[in-house]
Order: C-alpha cells, then sequence, then structure tokens
C-alpha cells in the first residue's frame, strides 16, 4: 500500500536518528560536557530497552515451556521436571560451543577485560546469539539469572553506537560502563547501584566524568524500565525490617563472616563443577544437556532451584519460607544446581542465584539467633536481607555495589548499620582466604588479567591465532628414528606433530630433536617407530588464547613450541606456535599500540576540535612532492599532524618536506576532505582545475 512503512524504514529512521545525535553530540559546537551527557543518554535507555526485553524474552519462554507442560498431560509431570532443563540445554549447546562461545556464563567477565583490554570493544553477535541462549537456558529452568547477560548486551550495544559515532576508546570504554549500569539499573529498579557496579567491576575506578556519565545512564535506563514495567523493586521486602537493638550488631558480624566462608565455598562450587565437566571429557554438544539434566533431578526434591528464583527470593525475605530444612535445602540445592548449570556452559548470570543463596543464608542464620536469644525480638526476613548483601560482597569483593542494591531494594536506612557491617566484613575475609573474586578467578582460567589491575602486558592483546604458524609438520607414527633424523636435517623444524598414517589429521604425540637426542644417548636403534619414543602428553595451545598465557606456560615447562588446537577438537592440530612466533607477537602487539594511541590522538582532537581527520597518501608526480610545508602553502584552516613515513611517524614544521610514498595526516575543515585530498594527489604534469582547493596567499 501507498506510504506503508515497512520496519526496515523504521530501523533506517532510527539508525539515522541515532548518528545526528551523535554527529551533533560530538561536533566542536557543542561542548565535550554535553556529548557525555547526550551520549550517556543515549546508551543508557537503550541499555534499559535492552533489560526490559532481555526479562520479556526470559518471561516468555519460561510461559511457553508451562504451556508446553499443559498440554503433555500424559507425560508424568516428575518426568518433564527432570527433561525440559536437559532440552534447553540441547538447545542452547550450537550456540555457546559453535555459534557463539561467549554466550556462555555470566558475561560480566567478558565485558570486564573488553573494557580493560580491548578499547571496550564487543562483539555485535552478542546482540542476537546472547538474549537467545539466555532465554533458552533461563526460560527452561537452568540455574542462572538474567543480570549478567543484560550487561553484556548493553555492553554490546555501546560498542556498536560508539562505532557509528567513531569514538575514541576511552569514550568507548566509557560508553560500556555506562551500558552496564543501565542493565543492573532497569532489572532491579536500583540506578545506584547499577552505576556502583559498573564503576566497581567494570571500570574498576572512580573518576568524576566516568561517575557523572554511568550516573546519566543507571538514570535513564530506570526511568525506561519503570515506564515500562513501573516502579516496583525486583523484590518485595517489608518496610518494617530494622536494627531492634544494637546487641544485633555482632549478631550481623558473625553473619558476615559466615557468609564469606560461603562466598569462598560457591565460587570453588562454580569453577569446580566446570573442571569436573572438563576431567569428565563430556562431549561439548552434549554438556549443556547434562546440566540441565542435573538441575532437573535436583528440581524433583526442590522445585525453588529452577530458574532465577526472584519468586523464591520474595518469599524467604517475606518470612513466607521460613522453614530451617526448607531454607537448608535451598540453600544448598541452590548452589549446586547453579554450579551445575554454569559448569555445563550454560548461558546465565551468577547474580540471582548468588542473591538466592545469600537470602537462604540470611534467613537460616536468624531462625537459629532467634532460637538462641529469644529476647531480641529477631526478624529472620531482616537477616535473610543482609545475607544477601554479605554473599554478594563475598563473591563478587563489590562491597559498595551489594550494600547499596539491598538497601534501595528495602528502602530502609534502618539496615544501614547491619548491611554495612556484614557486606565489608565480608568482603575483607573472603579476601583473606580467597585473594580472587568469581569473575577473577573466570578471567585467570582464560589466562587473562585485568590490565588496569597491572603494568601493561602487551602480549595480552595479541592471540596464539595472529601469530601461529599455520603449516603444522608432521611425521608419521610408523615412520623410524632414522626417518625423523633426515625429517629434521631437511627441515628448519625442531619438533614435529605425530599422526597415524591412516589418519593423518589425528595428532597421538609430538617428537622434537631433545626427543632423538634422547633415543641416541639410550642408543636406541635407529629403526624403533616414532610411536615408540614420542610424547603422548602433548601440551597444546588454543588460537583464541593471549600469547602471554602460552608464553608463561611454555617458560615453566621448558618447552619451545605447542601444537594449536580448537576446544572441541583436541586431537585435531590447526598450527604451531613458537618461542619466535611470540618474540614477533611482541612486536605486533607494539605496533598496534602505537597505530590505536595516534587514532585515539586523532580522534579526540577531532572530538575537541570539530574538524575533520584526513590520511592521503602522497603519489609520484604529485606537484607538492618535493615541497617543504611551508612552500606547500595550505589553507589557514588545515594542520598536519603528522606524516607517516616508512615505520617512522614524523611530527612535522614549516621546513618539514613532503615525500612521495609519505601519508600525509591532517586536521581540515569539515567538508574540505576532499579538497585537501585532491589537494595532495594532483600531478605536476596535470594542468590546474577551476575546482582544485583553495590556497593561501
Amino acid at each position: 500500500m501507498a506510504g506503508a512503512r515497512t520496519p526496515g524504514s523504521w530501523l533506517g529512521r532510527a539508525v539515522g536518528v541515532l548518528r545526528r545525535i551523535g554527529a551533533s553530540s560530538l561536533s566542536g559546537d557543542s561542548s565535550e560536557t554535553l556529548s557525555l551527557v547526550a551520549s550517556a543518554i543515549v546508551v543508557g535507555s537503550l541499555a534499559g530497552l535492552a533489560a526490559v526485553g532481555f526479562d520479556r524474552l526470559v518471561h516468555g519462554v519460561g510461559e511457553l515451556v508451562h504451556l508446553a507442560r499443559g498440554h503433555l498431560g500424559l507425560v508424568p509431570t516428575a518426568l518433564l521436571t527432570v527433561l525440559t532443563p536437559a532440552v534447553g540445554g540441547l538447545l542452547v549447546a550450537p550456540i555457546v560451543v559453535r555459534w557463539s562461545p561467549d554466550a556462555r556464563g555470566s558475561g560480566v567477565p567478558h565485558v570486564m577485560v573488553a573494557v580493560s583490554n580491548l578499547g571496550g570493544r564487543v562483539s555485535r553477535r552478542l546482540l542476537f546469539w546472547r538474549p537467545l541462549a539466555t532465554a533458552l537456558s533461563v526460560g527452561t529452568g537452568a540455574s542462572l539469572g538474567s543480570e549478567g547477560p543484560v550487561v553484556q548486551m548493553g555492553a554490546s550495544i555501546a560498542s556498536l553506537v560508539s562505532s557509528w559515532w567513531r569514538l575514541n576508546d576511552e569514550r568507548r570504554r566509557n560508553l560500556a560502563a555506562v551500558a552496564a549500569a543501565g542493565a543492573i539499573a532497569a532489572t532491579f529498579n536500583a540506578p545506584i547501584a547499577g552505576a556502583l557496579f559498573a564503576l566497581e567491576e567494570i571500570l574498576g575506578k572512580f573518576e568524576g566524568r566516568n561517575f557523572s556519565s554511568v550516573v546519566i545512564g543507571a538514570v535513564s535506563a530506570t526511568a525506561v524500565s519503570r515506564s515500562m514495567l513501573g516502579d516496583a523493586p525486583a523484590f518485595s521486602v517489608p518496610d518494617v525490617y530494622m536494627l531492634g537493638s544494637p546487641l544485633e550488631l555482632p549478631l550481623y558480624l558473625a553473619l558476615g563472616l559466615l557468609a564469606a566462608v560461603l562466598a569462598v565455598a560457591t565460587i570453588r562450587v562454580l569453577v569446580g563443577s566446570e573442571d569436573l565437566l572438563n576431567r569428565w571429557k563430556v562431549n561439548p554438544w552434549f554438556r549443556p544437556a547434562l546440566g540441565g539434566l542435573a538441575v532437573g533431578l535436583l528440581a524433583l526434591a526442590l522445585p525453588e532451584v529452577l530458574g532465577r528464583g526472584y519468586d523464591t527470593i520474595g518469599g524467604i525475605l517475606n518470612e513466607d519460607l521460613s522453614a530451617p530444612i526448607l531454607l537448608a535445602g535451598i540453600l544448598l540445592g541452590k548452589l549446586l544446581a547453579t554450579g551445575a548449570s554454569i559448569g555445563s556452559w550454560g548461558s546465565g548470570g551468577i547474580l540471582a542465584p548468588t542473591l538466592m543463596i545469600g537470602a537462604a543464608f540470611g534467613a537460616l542464620f536468624g531462625e537459629g539467633a532467634r532460637a538462641l536469644f529469644p529476647t531480641l525480638a529477631i526478624r529472620p526476613g531482616a537477616y535473610a536481607l543482609v545475607g544477601m548483601a554479605a554473599l554478594f560482597a563475598g563473591v563478587t569483593r563489590a562491597p559498595m555495589s551489594s550494600i547499596v542494591m539491598v538497601f534501595e531494594l528495602s528502602g530502609s536506612y534502618q539496615m544501614i548499620l547491619p548491611l554495612l557491617l556484614a557486606a565489608v566484613i565480608a568482603t575483607l575475609a573472603a579476601d583473606l582466604m580467597h585473594t580472587d573474586s568469581y569473575y577473577e578467578m573466570m578471567l585467570a582460567r582464560r589466562g587473562l588479567s585485568l590490565l588496569r589491575a597491572r603494568d601493561t602486558d602487551l602480549l595480552q592483546t595479541v592471540t596464539v591465532g595472529e601469530v601461529m604458524a599455520r603449516d603444522v609438520p608432521t611425521v608419521a607414527a610408523e615412520d623410524t628414528v632414522r626417518d625423523l633424523a633426515d625429517a629434521l636435517v631437511a627441515s628448519h623444524d625442531h619438533g614435529f606433530v605425530v599422526t597415524p598414517r591412516a589418519e593423518p589429521e589425528r595428532m597421538i604425540g609430538i617428537v622434537t630433536l631433545t626427543d632423538l637426542e634422547r633415543v641416541r644417548r639410550e642408543e636406541l636403534p635407529d629403526t624403533t617407530l616414532i610411536q615408540e619414543v614420542c610424547r603422548c602428553d602433548v601440551q597444546c595451545a588454543h588460537p583464541e588464547e593471549p600469547a602471554s598465557a602460552v608464553l608463561e606456560r611454555m617458560a615453566d615447562l621448558g618447552i619451545g613450541r605447542m601444537p594449536v588446537v580448537r576446544r572441541n577438537a583436541p586431537d585435531r592440530p590447526i598450527g604451531m606456535v613458537r618461542q619466535t612466533d611470540l618474540a614477533r607477537a611482541y612486536y605486533l602487539a607494539l605496533r598496534r599500540e602505537r597505530t590505536q594511541d595516534e587514532l585515539d590522538g586523532r580522534l579526540r582532537l577531532r572530538d575537541l576540535t570539530g574538524q575533520e581527520i584526513v590520511e592521503v597518501k602522497v603519489p609520484r608526480g604529485s606537484r607538492l612532492a618535493g615541497a617543504s610545508l611551508r612552500e606547500a602553502r595550505l589553507p589557514h584552516d588545515t594542520i598536519v599532524v603528522a606524516i607517516r613515513r616508512g615505520n617512522r611517524t614524523l611530527f612535522p614544521h614549516g621546513e618539514t618536506t613532503i615525500e612521495p610514498g609519505d601519508t600525509v595526516v591532517a586536521n581540515v575543515a569539515p567538508g574540505f576532505g576532499p579538497g585537501f585530498r585532491a589537494l595532495i594527489t594532483d600531478l605536476a604534469d596535470r594542468p590546474p582545475s577551476a575546482g582544485d582547493a583553495p590556497t593561501d596567499g
């Protein structure tokens, strides 16, 4: 029909509006403060929309599962309870194994390392795969939350918007934190907690400019969320809880200490479950289903372990669930179910499960305290509230976020002293028992550390896949030691992957010059087969690993090379990485850092001045070749900020000569980019045209 607007046209209009907002806010006519405010409002609002959509999607999948169960009346309820999370695991497996491995688990560590090490760049693919994977996992019963995935999705949106507006890395990092704040704020209806979480966990620092933009983003996201979902908090908390007597403070201190022990146990269960499944060598395609099956079996006895558990948390806080046996069962069952879900690569965060475990623990502690001290009029629901904050602080080492989040949920200033005391004690005690938070543990297992927390390690910015040799030198297992010696002499390689002659793509071991020397020392005959002398316990690298982690492993093991394999195919080498390759990685990282520094400087210059940054390579025969910048008589509003000549970068002055092959980087007036390019590339044997760029004087 004439005049109809298709979804594509609406999407195009929306993108156009965002681009115009970014262009206007970043122009020289507006202050940098206005730019920060405008971008924080836009990204915060988008994060709020993403959080609302995420919540509705997870809820919708849960409703569909409920309806599907209703139409399977002939199937026993117990069987459906067990199988539903397993089926969800089968559905999510292709996403977390093949299409988007970054959609596994929480997503918060992924955003932390992206902001710290990668300039705030988060994959755009997560905009599609992350919500789908989390909805399938949590909606079918996986014992995970949606908060971490929403943070990751928000950071992906911020990265996309930053690319549209061509922001530098500093602004990218800032907007990723803005999106994270908006995601947490909109999910829990807790804007202050969202802002503090972004500053504590994502950025790792408090600075005036970061704080301002993060708060604006959190407020914008909360406004969007409240306009669509109302202003009720995520959990219904009675407003009658208060510190009944100062004599309760020692009890809250004890609760904080015990919460630290539980926090360390929680971290170990979550990490240990992944180690357990790794040791079992479960087929990756069935791994999420195995975790779902474990959750389903636990749910037979405790249905409360399924999903995010918001209703169960509300029941504990309101003292509707108060039986000590039930609280102990929820605590233990939820902990095991969360470990099974996270260890089997389920897609979801740990925040909601941690809050539920903390609530059950606090209520159980409160019930015990009430029995021991009946004269204090103890309310177990108040201890459940503080237990949530204490356990959250111990697991994440983000005490301010946990205190303020629970404070915003309760809305009662009367609980601030117990919250402060228990959360801080839990953080300090957990730090003494286990130095790393859960998020830091997950990064360490990937061989990563946050550059904000240590001197910059350039090799962390280069992956093994970027520097490995694609050709894998191989020898057949059935060859002899004499054949190996000939191969070593004929090639420049000092090590070979050993493969069966019938399956040349399958690795069964590795053999090196050191092994040949050992054969000579032991005086074994030259007819000895290679499969008898090769090493079968092969240490391998993965293409996505940072070069620094592999170099450290090589140094610890005293080896000079490693086959490179994919995690889902550990016996199919795709490359070989040597120490010389890792040395080359350092120079690649150094060159990349210099290029990025130059790009950041250019983008910041553009942001501050509103000018256009132009790069032009000087061709042979250019009319300006051989002339100095003074002689070139460039327009007044054109500034040459750098000249790249070979591997050098020159910072020019008036007498600097322009040579053929130079790349001239200039700051020009908006819209004059084509004219400047024409000026530099104009050939000496071409007569000037009327459209040539004007020159000064």
